[in-house]
């Protein structure tokens, strides 16, 4: 018999899972038979989502208990399994490969990270969807299918939030491992950074900025270099923090990669390291995304209206991705400024306050990110996104049965 437990919560518990049961199968065999005997189901992963998306009106399953693999084969590494960033990156470096980008945490899913358009941060650098070369799926009738860079339906399996069945296996491209230095600055007055994002944004490999839209004590520089120490951004007046860290209203404790010296790629990429919690999970996150050619407006449309959001700020994030030609890709076909906010846990609070800011940043065609908060209208969203009623029909042909389809889908898509 296969094991089940209870759906529980996200990760940060700001969402209570509607689905009945998580089912554990522990082999091929066994997760054919719960997807085939469904009415409906979703996959639910390392949890690490602010909204409904991995939800089911039926039940859940979970790859926890299969068997997980690594095989790195030339520029292509095949992950097969709930495999976790943090578990993938020191098998890949063992093999002198790296991937192009990394997540602020390294805790998550490759197949749920790939499957929403998670990323990091550089003017140069895709999201972790766009290093995928194939993918895996099995369908509501339990048989499974390779979409590859060659398939017509790659543009939507490559980032597909769930809806095309349950990725058993994902394979991404790679590249030469790499060492990074990172550092992180205060004292670079917004004035600067407002005047050009862009050019503050793409000064190193990954550029990250923190700031609560008000308070300069806030507003802090995260560069990552992989030309040697990032002191560009000491010419813009900006002075290296120590131990302590402070984003925004949010104090780290042991818990970020080291900063000031050199490292392989994934022990500096992300903000926070693999063998200790990223924080304690109490909050809320939404991101949206906006063309990178204007940042500047943008960034003054969101400042303009931070009064009216700023007791329920912990910090905002601004990261950017370049273009991309996966459907569902808040980066499809722009490179574009990623724009976070990190909430405190309210709920009521949160919703309240996303509207004003999807009102202000409506002018610039913002797009959501798939696994957090946010209040737009479907119709809205796909207004943004060209091949968006082509995912549409795709996930419709790949699931007649509506097996993979849950609320998330039905508003963003119709029913």
């Amino acid at each position: 018999m296969i094991e089940t437990r209870s759906a529980g919560a996200t990760w940060s518990g700001n969402h209570q899972y509607r689905a009945t049961e998580v089912r554990l199968p522990t082999g091929i065999d066994e997760l054919a038979e719960v997807v085939a005997s469904a009415a409906h189901l979703r996959v639910q992963a390392t949890r690490h989502t602010f909204n409904d998306v991995a939800d089911s009106e039926g039940a859940l399953v979970s790859l926890e208990k299969m068997p997980t693999r690594v095989d790195v084969s030339g520029d292509r590494v095949r992950v097969e399994g709930l495999v976790t960033f943090a578990q993938l990156a020191p098998v890949l470096e063992a093999e002198g490969r790296a991937l192009h980008n990394l997540g602020s945490l390294p805790h998550i899913s490759v197949a749920g990270a790939t499957a929403t358009g998670t990323h990091g941060s550089g003017v140069r650098n895709g999201n972790l969807s766009s290093a995928v070369t194939g993918v895996e799926l099995m369908d509501a009738d339990g048989r499974t299918h390779r979409i590859d860079e060659d398939h017509p339906w790659f543009g939507a399996a490559a980032l597909s939030v769930g809806a095309l069945g349950v990725v058993t296996a994902v394979e991404l491209r790679t590249e030469p491992t790499y060492a990074v230095s990172q550092q992180a600055y205060t004292g670079v007055a917004w004035a600067d950074i407002a005047a050009d994002p862009i050019a503050v944004l793409g000064g190193s490999r990954s550029v990250s900025i923190f700031t609560t839209w008000g308070d300069p004590a806030h507003d802090l520089v995260w560069a990552k270099s992989d030309t040697g120490a990032p002191s560009w951004v000491e010419e813009l007046g900006g002075t290296a923090v120590g131990d302590d860290i402070h984003l925004g209203r949010i104090r780290t404790v042991d818990n970020t990669t080291p900063r000031g010296t050199a490292g392989p790629w994934h022990t500096r990429l992300p903000h926070f390291r693999a063998d200790a919690p990223p924080s304690d999970g109490d909050e809320i996150q939404s991101e949206y995304f906006v063309p990178l050619a204007s940042a500047a407006e943008a960034l003054a449309a969101v400042r303009e209206i931070a009064p009216d959001f700023a007791a329920h700020l912990l910090v905002t994030e601004l990261r950017t991705v370049a273009a991309d030609r996966l459907w569902l890709s808040p980066a499809y076909e722009r490179d574009v400024l990623a724009i976070h906010f990190t909430w405190r846990n309210d709920t009521a609070g949160v919703l309240s306050v996303l509207p004003r800011i999807e009102a202000a940043l409506a002018p610039f065609d913002a797009r959501p990110h798939w696994g957090k908060a946010f209040t737009m209208p479907g119709e809205r969203i796909l207004a943004t996104l060209p091949r968006g009623r082509d995912f549409d029909a795709v996930a419709r042909e790949a699931d007649p049965r509506g097996v993979f389809r849950n609320a998330f889908l039905q508003r963003v898509f119709g029913g």
